[in-house]
């Protein structure tokens, strides 16, 4: 077995640099397999046993992937052959799937939390400017355009906080692409457009104006004489 302990007194000589490949693979060593099994500090008897191989299969053999998962796979048990990649990838992501479905539940209900805010804020605001309101109509804004004016007024508050969390977005993902590539040599693009980065911010600005209905409505039925009688 590996003592974590034992120096390693071997010297390999570095004999070429690989092309980057925006993966983990390059910020890995390669040795040959005979320079691993014989590292001081290792059990000389498990000196031929590997872990793992990194196979690459010719593109011009598509059964040879097949052929390999049925030799392994299909009729043996001591050896696991990863094939087809997509495949398993797809399967591996499949079980962290409950933690992005988490994530959605948690964005949303933040979303429904911050529009209930914007309605409970606007709503108890109307009490307040109901002179404003009823100025505006004795000037001859009609009940279309105050029931409009809120309305815009809350899908402007939800644009507002939707246009800060792109931003902080764009932020962070800028600074995370930074510290996974420092710590695995994986290289993310942070402005790679999304489509939910389109109707995210629109379904927002929805809600918000959802939001604003009610306020909006509270408005429209201000009565001009009552409002202008009752702060005079």
């Amino acid at each position: 077995m590996f003592d974590p302990k034992a120096r390693h007194a071997e010297t390999f000589v570095v004999v070429g640099l690989l092309k980057p490949s925006n993966t983990p693979a390059d910020r890995v060593l390669w040795i040959p397999l005979a320079g691993l099994q014989n590292l001081a500090g290792h059990d000389p008897a498990a000196a031929q046993d590997i872990s793992a191989v990194l196979v690459r299969l010719d593109d011009g053999s598509p059964g040879a992937g097949f052929l390999l998962d049925l030799l392994y796979n299909r009729q043996g048990n001591r050896l696991t052959f990863a094939w087809p990649i997509a495949q398993v990838v797809t399967e591996l992501f499949d079980r962290l799937g409950w933690l992005e479905r988490v994530l959605a539940l948690i964005a949303w209900l933040v979303a429904v939390v911050a529009a209930a805010t914007v309605l409970t804020g606007l709503y108890n605001s109307m009490n307040e400017r109901r002179r404003d309101l009823a100025v505006l109509r004795a000037l001859g804004a009609h009940r279309r355009t105050v029931f409009a004016a809120v309305v815009l007024e809350a899908g402007t508050i939800a644009a507002l906080g939707a246009a800060a969390g792109l931003l902080a977005h764009f932020a962070l993902m800028t600074l995370a692409t930074v510290i996974i590539q420092d710590q695995t040599g994986v290289v993310l693009d942070p402005w790679i457009l999304d489509p939910m980065l389109c109707w995210g911010p629109a379904l927002i600005v929805l809600l918000g104006a959802l939001a604003g209905l009610a306020p909006a409505w509270k408005a429209y039925r201000t009565d001009v004489a009552e409002a202008l009688g009752h702060t005079a």
